[in-house]
């Protein structure tokens, strides 16, 4: 049985049985009273009249056939009466039924008495003598001058179950009703199951036809949130729409990861190759070139060797970056202080360019919390961005400034300006500017803000140049 539903079924209905049961049990056991009470209050005088009608029971040699002709007349209208003859300590001393028939010869007298004092609330049972633990209803009186009549108002109908149903009309009618209602309730446990489980089966087969490769959105989530099964259906529906986003995402960073490879590879290639054929020229003309063609071919190597070694530091760094391997110790530093410091080292750069490079005096130290290498990268990786798309004559200027918590470091240009397109992808590591470049710089910068719990803007248009404004938590 490895159906839910049949299990709940199963286990309602080994529920409802035993309840049915103890309720056709108590019904039978109510209605075998109610007839026991009903008897007994009807005949409670039996015993005292019976008394005066044969004042000599007591009377010996008149006790044994008075009360064979009391039986035969109480026959005749309840077959189940029993008349017994007491004396003062209970002993049975006379009875209608034969005396080699009763396997008890004394009658507990405490019922009697409490029948005389009318203390009973229901039924009162007395000692059957025919049955060892019998009892039965009865009517009792004194005899005077000592002893008890007492009178079973036993109804051997209604002695079993069996015999009780199969002696009264109401009580099958009780019977099959109290049997009707487990049999419902049976039906209404099945019910339940079925409905409690009918969800769970559409959650299961949602999960089975669940594709995480598919394109067609998430499974469709319940109407309205009406339990646990159905905040489950709506958890699993919203997981399902994650798992597919996330799937969505690794494929488009597996896209970006081969175009990345790809230009790295391609950019790679280029110095590689200009440095194998400076190598190679120096390696077959030997003796035969000067001293300044050696000179200005072993300067171009060396400046090679070095643009390949700043792209593979670049991709080592923004790999560390984006892994969170970066050892990022962060300490109280003053930003202009930074700031002043890479435009003196990068003036000379520009002014080689024909750029000019203005800072704009800052209105303070402005403090941050930050690793002061980290962002001293960072701002150079902004500002020789600038001076790659800015012709001669142009001007690269910076300015800070403090506003809303925030320590905001401005870098202008009256370059080429960037294709709108472009935007969105600025940041991005596998994105390639339109003319060759791999874009690693910026990349690393975007990274470096993040690390720091800032950012960087970029506004531009094309003919119109571009600004840059990189932003951090001021303390």
């Amino acid at each position: 049985m490895r159906s839910l539903a049949a299990r709940l079924a199963l286990a309602f209905s080994l529920l409802v049985l035993p309840l049915g049961a103890l309720f056709v049990w108590g019904a039978l056991d109510a209605a075998r009273r109610y007839h026991q009470e009903i008897a007994q209050n009807q005949y409670r005088g039996l015993a005292e009249n019976l008394l005066h009608l044969r004042p000599g029971l007591m009377v010996g040699g008149e006790r044994a056939g008075a009360l064979d002709a009391l039986a035969a007349e109480l026959a005749m209208t309840n077959p189940g009466v029993e008349v017994y003859l007491l004396d003062a300590g209970g002993r049975i001393v006379g009875a209608s039924p034969p005396m080699d028939a009763l396997v008890r010869k004394r009658v507990d007298l405490r019922p009697l008495e409490r029948f005389l004092r009318g203390e009973a609330r229901g039924p009162l049972l007395g000692d059957d003598p025919k049955r060892p633990r019998g009892r039965q209803v009865f009517s009792a009186a004194p005899v005077p001058g000592g002893g008890w009549i007492y009178v079973l108002l036993s109804d051997r109908a209604l002695d079993s179950v069996a015999e009780a149903v199969a002696g009264s009309t109401v009580l099958r009618l009780a019977l099959w009703a109290g049997l009707g209602l487990v049999l419902l309730a049976a039906l209404v446990a099945a019910g339940t199951a079925w409905g409690l489980t009918r969800r769970l089966t559409a959650l299961e087969a949602a999960m089975e036809r669940f594709d995480p490769a598919a394109q067609d959105g998430r499974p469709a989530p319940p109407a309205g949130e009406r339990d646990e099964i159905d905040r489950l259906h709506a958890r699993f529906a919203e997981l399902a729409g994650r798992v597919r986003a996330l799937l969505a995402s690794e494929r488009e960073a597996d896209r970006h990861r081969r175009e990345l490879v790809a230009g790295v590879s391609h950019d790679l290639r280029t110095p590689l190759a200009v440095l194998s054929g400076y190598l190679e020229t120096l390696e077959q003309e030997g003796e035969r070139l000067g001293a300044a063609d050696r000179a200005r071919y072993l300067a171009a190597a060396r400046a090679q060797a070095a643009r390949l070694a700043r792209m593979t530091d670049d991709l080592f760094t923004l790999a560390r970056l984006e892994s969170g391997a970066w050892p990022f110790a962060p300490e109280p530093l003053a930003l202009a202080e930074l700031v002043q410091d890479v435009v003196l080292e990068l003036r000379p750069r520009f002014e080689a360019r024909g750029v000019a490079l203005e800072l704009a005096p800052p209105p303070g130290p402005l403090l941050v919390r930050g690793e002061a290498g980290l962002l001293e990268r960072a701002l150079v990786n902004v500002l020789v961005n600038a001076l790659e798309h800015t012709p001669k004559g142009g001007r690269v200027a910076v300015r800070l400034a403090e506003a809303d918590g925030e320590a905001r470091l401005a870098v202008a240009d009256t370059g080429s300006g960037i294709a709108p397109e472009d935007l969105p992808h600025l940041f991005e590591r596998a994105f390639r500017k339109r003319d060759g470049g791999s874009g690693l710089g910026l990349a690393i910068a975007q990274q470096a803000l993040r690390l720091h719990g800032g950012r960087i803007e970029a506004a531009s248009a094309p003919g119109e140049g571009s600004r840059f404004v990189l932003r951090l938590p001021a303390i």
